[in-house]
């Protein structure tokens, strides 16, 4: 299996740890049901390119585990009751394109180790808690098209 795609489903319920059994999943699109609970941090260990949650009831952090998805090029958690602060750990997304935080309880400033995120052309996070100043490491994502 390469793709789960159940978006408008009107899901109920948590999110399936069991998606780890899949070694070839590279989609997961969950987007706009009513699931619950948090990211299962065993999702960092999947070879993934693209997750799609927004529009959830997700709470908690994101998982710093998520970070090790090296192949990963979009993240999508708009749209849902996720708090904290950014994992560090998300700077190690070699891959990642498209990172859409918007609509959340996000808290803190954004972690200075996003300066390694050079593939980055599309950054969504308003309507969060965030603290701080834009950071000067912001002119180094040069295929920046959205902020």
């Amino acid at each position: 299996m390469c793709k789960t795609s159940l978006h408008f489903k009107n899901l109920p319920g948590t999110f399936p740890k069991e998606l780890v059994e899949l070694p070839y999943l590279q989609e997961i699109d969950l987007s706009r049901n009513y699931l619950n609970g948090t990211i299962p941090p065993e999702w960092g260990s999947l070879n993934l390119v693209n997750i799609s949650l927004l529009g959830n009831r997700l709470t908690g952090s994101i998982p710093k585990e998520l970070g090790n998805i090296t192949t990963l090029k979009s993240l999508s958690l708009e749209f849902n009751q996720l708090s904290g602060d950014l994992p560090p750990e998300l700077g190690d997304l070699a891959s990642i394109e498209r990172l859409h935080l918007t609509s959340n309880n996000f808290t803190g400033e954004l972690p200075e180790t996003f300066v390694k995120l050079k593939t980055l052309k599309d950054f969504r996070i308003g309507d969060n808690h965030f603290s701080g100043v834009i950071p000067n490491f912001i002119q180094n994502w040069t295929k920046l098209d959205k902020l």
